[in-house]
């Protein structure tokens, strides 16, 4: 599913990357019911989805929870799961990319692309770091806060969308993974094209750290080209489900304010 799903925890700075894709992604929706306490939600879930297949959507709501006004699916979200999906030519002068690899992959060119270098400069971005450099400029007013963490980043290989595909056997498929609290905007797409540039030969480490050390917008490295958005998948949302569960509504709870969260995939 295409959606917009770069997210960070600052609300002044929520903002979107159009082309972006989704497979797990949660929405609060306000609604008040002219009779009844409580929406009946299967019934939500069924109209809404046969709407989104009428209409040719590829979205499906998997769940639909009535919710305190205390919970916000997006401040209490412990942490945001994606994954970039890269693809590598064995032979570099393949350029007959599969047709299911199309608008979600990116296709990187090179003779010597060094998926070593690029795992071992995945260390780098671990721990407390200042991510100014790595995040879309600030085109508000407000304070952001750059300091961020992440609880992860690796890479993996992974199998093609279509095995069967003679084309899909030229290539090596790998997965950057990726997890935190929040993001800011651009930031997973400009780590990935930072690595990148390592694997490519374009940059080294001393030019990450440099970005990293001297924080600032104006300090990417121009000759790294930041990740397209059409590799990038949200991979899922993890919340507390202790502290769901108790915001979750029952029945005799119909005179407390509400609204609904709904799980999309």
């Amino acid at each position: 599913m295409l959606s917009e799903v770069e997210f960070c925890d600052d609300e002044e700075y929520f903002r979107t990357d159009a082309g972006v894709h989704a497979l797990f992604n949660t929405a609060q929706v306000d609604l008040e019911h002219p009779t009844d306490p409580f929406y009946d939600t299967e019934t939500i879930i069924r109209r809404l989805n046969a709407w989104f297949s009428r209409c040719g959507h590829e979205i499906r709501i998997t769940s639909i929870y009535p919710i305190t006004d205390d919970f916000d699916p997006r401040r209490n979200a412990k942490s945001r799961s994606y994954f970039y999906r890269l693809m590598v030519a064995k032979n570099f002068h393949e350029h007959k990319v599969p047709i299911s690899e199309l608008q979600r992959a990116w296709h990187i060119r090179g003779e010597n692309i060094d998926i070593d270098a690029l795992r071992n400069a995945t260390r780098l971005f671990m721990g407390t770091k200042n991510f100014e450099t790595f995040a879309g400029k600030n085109r508000t007013n407000r304070e952001i806060r750059y300091v961020r963490s992440l609880n992860s980043l690796t890479i993996d290989s992974a199998a093609p969308f279509m095995p069967f595909d003679p084309l899909s056997d030229r290539f090596h498929f790998w997965h950057i993974n990726i997890s935190a609290r929040a993001f800011l905007y651009n930031q997973v797409r400009k780590i990935v094209g930072a690595l990148v540039g390592i694997a490519s030969g374009i940059i080294n480490e001393r030019d990450i750290l440099t970005m990293l050390h001297v924080p600032s917008n104006v300090n990417w490295d121009p000759r790294i080209q930041m990740a397209p958005p059409q590799g990038l998948f949200l991979k899922n949302i993890e919340y507390d489900q202790k502290e769901l569960a108790n915001c979750i509504l029952k029945t005799e709870d119909a005179l407390r304010p509400s609204k609904l969260l709904a799980i999309i995939n």
